[in-house]
């Protein structure tokens, strides 16, 4: 015999549900995680294979952007359609989680140094993208840079973290190039923004997010430049029983951060443009 639920008793659920939801994202907060050598190791062993992929498409082996591996999604782009994809849906990371997203925009109108100068002009990124509170550059020697990056991330709970980078970029024939961005060391900021506020021990935290390499990929076309931006993060396992209600909103974050980064990145290639 099925018994059907009562309008009343799903209002209660709905009223109750943010109270919910809020209590079950605060448990990480409440019990920390420290991240085992074993599972840095398996986001390592990762990062080279997703670098092994980029060398071949600069090679030639595949094509050089994602977005061009069909011609179907490189129309879309052109369209104005942003790409977005899921590419370790089955993830087998040890007492950890490998978040691997990639994203494809088009940039009318730019050429490949308007989409550079603004990916690498680290002093202004505080001011153009939403999601970093401060940010500098720190060094400069050739094609490789260091910055240092503060984010402050909020998906029902809010997380700051203050990330350092090395990064090195390279120009291809065809008016192409790539970006790598790999995450030298990562605090998460606790009491942000307090008379009290400190970095915890990196590692020894709650887990949001310890590991984080970016891969650019861009190519100038006649009308425009297309980006490829794959986002390769590391973050903490769900805790046992929870995983129905937290899964979700961590496995968002990291989209929704990418979204963000490139309809901002392409809102501020074609704001340049105009300009000069």
């Amino acid at each position: 015999m099925r018994i059907k639920s009562s309008g009343r008793l799903k209002s209660i659920m709905r009223s109750l549900f943010p109270i919910m939801l809020v209590s079950v994202c605060s448990f990480p907060a409440i019990h920390g995680s420290t991240l085992q050598e074993h599972t840095a190791a398996a986001f390592s062993e990762y990062a080279s294979m997703v670098e092994k992929e980029l060398d071949q498409r600069a090679a030639g082996s595949m094509p050089f952007l994602h977005a061009t591996d069909s011609s179907e999604d490189k129309d879309r782009l052109v369209q104005g359609k942003t790409i977005i994809e899921n590419l370790n849906k089955k993830n087998k990371t040890p007492d950890g989680i490998i978040h691997d997203w990639i994203g494809c925009i088009f940039v009318p109108g730019a050429n490949l140094n308007d989409v550079i100068d603004i990916l690498i002009d680290y002093d202004s990124h505080k001011t153009v993208f939403d999601e970093v509170v401060d940010s500098k550059l720190v060094e400069v020697s050739g094609n490789h840079l260091k910055s240092y990056l503060r984010f402050k991330k909020k998906e029902v709970i809010t997380v700051v973290t203050d990330t350092w980078y090395e990064a090195e970029f390279k120009y291809y024939p065809g008016k192409k190039a790539q970006m790598i961005s790999r995450s030298t060391r990562i605090n998460e900021v606790e009491n942000f923004g307090k008379a009290n506020e400190r970095l915890k021990p990196e590692g020894e935290d709650n887990g949001f997010l310890w590991r984080m390499n970016t891969y650019w990929s861009l190519e100038e076309t006649g009308d425009g430049v297309i980006v490829d931006c794959r986002s390769v993060s590391l973050s903490r396992d769900i805790p046992p029983g929870l995983g129905l209600m937290i899964k979700p909103i961590i496995t968002k974050t990291p989209r929704n951060s990418l979204e963000k980064t490139l309809h901002t990145l392409r809102d501020a290639a074609v704001k340049k443009k105009k300009t000069q």
